[in-house]
């Protein structure tokens, strides 16, 4: 009989991956942008999957381990790690490859989401992941395969179930208020009758940001729109 991923996931915390869970997923205003050519979206994607001119952002393969990525190959849409450059440049050339099949609209119908996921976290256990790098406090995560696949898929729902309503305060605002998203409210609802496809996706776990006891990290998302 399989095992649940919830005990697969407490199986790899007890071995010493960092015990994140997710609290929220907030969707800012500001999230939501055009990409007006395909040069931008290029750069975009250079830049999300750490290829190019930007690999100079992973300076340890064991951070971009973190990272969950989409993939399309023969057609077929999944997801998972790329720790090293060669498996991050595949899934740039198969990107490539469904854009090409895709032909986006760069006249206001390329749109990327980011979305701002945190986490909670035990302040002992934050405490522990505290480190000194180049003279400067920094912190430093790990997390088992599951438990990656575990936070990525509950990210992912919840923003799914985001009601219309929902209120996006970021976690140093005081008091909340009504998101206004004007021209992409309806991509904000994930209505299918503006959304043609989604071009890629991934959850960049390389990169997090420690603010009020809370990890913070973000979930990308470029769609093509009808």
């Amino acid at each position: 009989m399989a095992k649940s991923i919830e005990s697969l996931v407490e199986k790899e915390i007890q071995k010493g991956s960092t015990p994140l869970k997710l609290d929220s997923v907030m969707v800012p205003v500001e999230g939501f942008r055009d990409i007006d050519s395909r040069e931008r979206l290029i750069n975009i994607l250079q830049y999300l999957l750490r290829v190019r001119e930007h690999k100079k952002l992973i300076w340890n393969d064991t951070l971009s381990a973190n990272n969950v990525y989409m993939d399309v190959f023969l057609g077929k849409t999944d997801f998972h790690r790329a720790a090293l450059i060669t498996g991050r440049e595949e899934i740039y050339q198969h990107i490539n490859w469904y854009g090409g099949k895709l032909k986006p609209d760069y006249n206001g119908k390329t749109v990327i989401e980011t979305d701002v996921c945190a986490f909670s976290i035990a302040d002992d256990e934050l405490e522990k992941c505290k480190k000194t790098y180049d003279g400067k406090e920094a912190y430093s995560f790990y997390f088992g395969k599951y438990q990656i696949r575990s936070l990525y898929a509950d990210c992912l729902e919840y923003r799914k179930n985001m009601e219309w309503d929902e209120v996006t305060p970021h976690a140093t605002d005081e008091g909340t208020q009504q998101a206004d998203y004007g021209k992409y409210s309806e991509l904000f609802r994930l209505n299918d009758d503006v959304i043609r496809a989604v071009l890629f996706q991934c959850l960049l776990l390389d990169d997090l940001k420690i603010e009020n006891g809370m990890v913070f990290a973000n979930l990308y998302t470029i769609y093509l729109l009808r």
